[in-house]
């Protein structure tokens, strides 16, 4: 069999099956070498491919070219929250119709930053979470009742979304499977989650969330999700969004002070350039961007993104 017959069995896994190199003919003391990970058997490897692959959204082979048993493949994938495009030049070795070794060079600065984010990302939860505690503190009585910056809704109204959606986005952490319709903003809006105590009530929430991201692999594993399978750090993600978002929702509505973290207010703008764009306004879930100009300062830049005014 030509040796690229054999190599596009291989891509054909990434690019088909999520990863799943059942079939491919993979020798079992098969070596992969690269910026990432070393493996030394077909079995590690295998693992994890499959694991990989799931967050693989697409996946595409540009160039190839075969000299001999050596195949030098030029590829370009997609994963799930890693912005932008990884381009990568791999070499596999085929002997015998089984792919012995494999070596792939690319920069992956940005994908070990993501690796590293699931202790990044655990460490601003809990000060982004903290943060809006102290501004569920401030709001006196006449501020829950006052309008938001949320058409049609009062401060109550916002504070209510966000404590029902952390405690949603907890359940979902903790690998329970939740409705899509339960998470309809104007119902969790409407549905008194604050009580007769609306500090305790979110802090409550905050608790919930922020413990249920610290279970062992959660950050790693994909969660049931109304979107679909998702993996944990970009629910994370979702939470932190949330939590600043509508903090600065409550502050502004309520006239209360409100001075996110600095680095939490870069990580969720960061997340939103990536997760939010036309498909999400289209549906109404964010409002057209709002031009805040180069100078702008963080804050009001991430509010631009998501449409409001800062």
């Amino acid at each position: 069999m030509d040796p690229r017959d054999i190599a596009n069995q291989y891509y054909d896994a990434w690019r088909l099956r999520s990863g799943d190199m059942t079939g491919v003919p993979l020798a079992d003391d098969f070596a992969f070498r690269g910026p990432i990970a070393s493996f030394d058997s077909a079995d590690g490897y295998r693992a994890m491919a499959r694991q990989a692959g799931a967050t693989v959204r697409d996946f595409r082979v540009r160039h190839q070219f075969a000299d001999g048993d050596l195949v030098c493949s030029v590829i370009d994938w997609d994963m799930d929250a890693l912005p932008g495009t990884l381009t990568a030049a791999e070499i596999l070795r085929i002997r015998d119709g089984r792919i012995v070794a494999a070596e792939i060079v690319y920069d992956a600065e940005e994908l070990r930053r993501i690796m590293n984010a699931p202790v990044m990302i655990n460490d601003l939860l809990e000060r982004g979470l903290g943060t809006t505690a102290g501004l569920f503190a401030a709001v006196d009585q006449a501020g829950w009742a006052a309008p938001s910056p949320c058409t049609g809704w009062t401060v109550r109204h916002v504070g209510n979304h966000l404590v029902g959606s952390l405690t949603l986005l907890a359940r979902v952490a903790e690998g329970e499977p939740v409705a899509p319709a339960a998470f309809d903003g104007q119902t969790l809006a409407e549905a008194d989650h604050l009580g007769t105590d609306p500090a305790t009530s979110y802090q409550v929430a905050a608790d919930r969330v922020a413990a249920a991201f610290k279970l062992p692999d959660t950050l790693e594993r994909l969660l049931p999700f109304p979107a679909g399978p998702t993996p944990g750090i970009v629910i994370a993600n979702i939470v932190l969004m949330e939590t600043v978002v509508h903090g600065w929702d409550i502050a502004t509505g309520a006239s209360v002070p409100y001075s996110p973290d600095g680095a939490v207010v870069g990580a969720v703008h960061q997340f939103a350039g990536q997760a939010i764009g036309d498909e999400q306004r289209q549906r109404g879930l964010f409002g057209p961007a709002y031009p805040t100009g180069s100078d702008a300062a963080p804050l009001t830049a991430l509010l631009g993104h998501l449409g409001r005014r800062g």
